[in-house]
């Protein structure tokens, strides 16, 4: 299975390609899927279902959807997110690893700024657009890629999943 991330949806683009996929995409240079897996199959769905959610945000948006559309698509992603740190943070802080402290940080900071954005599209004052999709690609492979790697060896050398 081959990952692909995606360019940000144009609206000049007639058919973009996804923000992440987890298949090939034709334009962009693939990245292997071992990339973005942390080696724990309840994390790695979970990962797989905020991409696909993020896909359902940009299609809407491409698609040019009425902003409420949008804005019920980002709702969910918000509570799913929700969802994944709580579950994340149990399994970690269940092995054990001495880095769930400055992770549980580095959510709370993501929180943060997601939640500013949603305060935006609550208020009327925001709209989702490339912006958001920008920080939401780059958030969810950075993070991934990068600071959810770092406790999969504590998880998995406690036989947890």
């Amino acid at each position: 299975m081959r990952l692909s991330v995606g360019p940000l949806v144009s609206h000049l683009d007639a058919a973009p390609c996804r923000v992440l996929e987890w298949s090939s995409c034709e334009q962009d240079e693939p990245v292997e899927a071992d990339d973005l897996s942390v080696g724990i199959d309840s994390i790695d769905e979970q990962h797989k279902k905020l991409v696909n959610m993020i896909n359902a945000l940009n299609d809407a948006l491409a698609k040019g959807e009425a902003n409420d559309v949008m804005v019920k698509i980002f709702d969910g992603l918000v509570a799913y997110v929700d969802k994944h740190f709580t579950f994340e943070e149990a399994l970690f802080t269940k092995a054990g690893w001495d880095g769930a402290a400055a992770h549980k940080e580095k959510h709370k900071q993501l929180v943060e700024e997601v939640m500013a954005f949603k305060a935006s599209l609550d208020s009327g004052s925001g709209m989702i657009g490339i912006k958001l999709m920008k920080f939401l690609k780059e958030w969810l492979t950075n993070h991934i890629m990068k600071s959810d790697k770092e406790y999969a060896d504590a998880v998995k050398a406690k036989g947890l999943n």
